[in-house]
């Protein structure tokens, strides 16, 4: 954990959630309801498990309060999920969220709300809906929202992909929650945001220090700065971004964006008109911090980001664009499928190629291909696994059987 949830500040050393407390483990939206009725009030440490896939049956979503309290992990296990359900969570002291991932919740409610928390880590989790025919800009809300002056916020390695309305940093432009809102100090870096449309992300008043994230594919904008807010955007890569960054997208007062080290490809240029990088201090951002060159951003990030392993060791569950994928398609063609268990090799011709991923079939990323090897992982086990290869703005998938 690094970034502003580390700061010792409001009688809060650092981020711990429910570190050395009880454990509670839910399986079901009736156990995960009755649970956070149980933390109202409540400041004694305690981490809850959310075990399996937690869905609603109804139509509209189910939103899970939890308020007026203190000193809680929520940490995802055995493929920790929640379907249509949303997390929201206010007036809350140190907070974490882990290892979740949080998907298709249905307007007006959000996958994860932070209202007026002080304190909070939210990482290696994963966030989508739809976003495709059909899919409108109210048939889901926000994918996560963090409200009402909460501070002290580290945001790192997670996934946010197909949606259109992604992260919201303050959600009114009415003066009278400037001073409230003002208190935003969050901390953004090592996420992969991926074909979404706007808020990635959207920040009014605050303060926000983002870096080191990868934005592909997002039809709309990248980071809107507006009301004032200020934002220190360090060593990210914009891949296929209409636009970047930009403090005038919006009517009101533009916002303050000091950008350096950033990666542009195949992105529209970016709309900042106030910098005022002389108020970034050791004051302003008070703790220490690494960046990563940016040319390495995009592939560290695809291969960490996302869920993990029992919390460490993370293997991602990321979007195939063709989940059935097939065995040949326009130049790529595979060559051989060898009875050998330790051998698997194909050609791939590879002029102008961005990026070669290897998926399991189930969509979890196994690695990324060296280019100037191209050969299949000789320690694979034997079966199906997906190609995908990005190449000049375009995806496209094959289909590689081990024997």
């Amino acid at each position: 954990m690094v970034g502003f949830a580390t700061v010792n500040a409001e009688g809060i050393s650092t981020t711990t959630g429910g570190a050395g407390g009880t454990t509670v483990t839910v399986t079901n939206i009736n156990q995960l309801q009755a649970w956070s009725l149980t933390r109202e009030n409540n400041t004694s440490a305690q981490i809850l498990y959310i075990s399996g896939k937690i869905s609603t049956a109804d139509v509209a979503s189910s939103l899970i309060t939890i308020k007026n309290g203190a000193n809680i992990s929520i940490i995802g296990i055995n493929g920790g999920e929640l379907q249509g359900v949303g997390l929201n969570i206010r007036d809350y002291n140190n907070v974490i969220v882990r290892n979740l991932k949080i998907h298709e919740v249905v307007y007006p409610n959000d996958g994860l709300t932070l209202d007026n928390v002080n304190h909070s880590w939210v990482d290696h989790n994963e966030f989508y809906s739809i976003n495709g025919p059909g899919i409108g800009v109210d048939t889901y809300d926000g994918l996560f929202d963090i409200k009402k002056g909460s501070r002290y916020v580290t945001v790192s390695w997670n996934v946010f992909h197909d949606h259109k309305k992604v992260l919201l940093i303050g959600h009114t432009d009415n003066v009278s929650a400037q001073a409230e809102d003002s208190q935003f100090k969050i901390t953004i870096h090592h996420n992969y945001f991926y074909n979404n449309d706007g808020r990635n992300p959207s920040l009014r008043f605050g303060l926000v220090h983002m870096y080191n994230n990868y934005f592909k594919i997002i039809y709309d904008y990248g980071m809107a700065v507006r009301q004032g807010a200020r934002a220190l955007i360090e060593n990210n890569v914009y891949a296929d971004v209409k636009t970047p960054i930009a403090t005038d997208k919006f009517d009101g007062p533009a916002g303050f964006a000091c950008e350096s080290g950033n990666i542009y490809s195949n992105s529209g240029s970016s709309s900042i008109t106030q910098t005022a990088c002389s108020f970034w201090t050791n004051t302003t951002i008070p703790y220490s911090y690494t960046l990563d060159v940016a040319s390495t951003v995009a592939p560290t990030v695809i291969k960490d980001a996302g869920l993990c392993n029992n919390n460490a060791n993370p293997t991602r569950t990321l979007p195939l664009d063709i989940i059935t994928a097939i065995e040949n398609i326009n130049n790529y063609t595979l060559s051989k499928v060898y009875p050998n268990p330790t051998k698997t090799e194909f050609n791939i011709n590879y002029s102008d190629i961005e990026r070669v991923s290897i998926y399991a079939i189930s969509g979890e990323i196994i690695e990324l291909l060296n280019l100037s090897q191209m050969r299949f992982g000789s320690d694979y086990l034997p079966g199906v696994y997906v190609v995908k290869i990005e190449k000049s703005g375009s995806v496209q998938t094959l289909k590689v059987v081990k024997h």
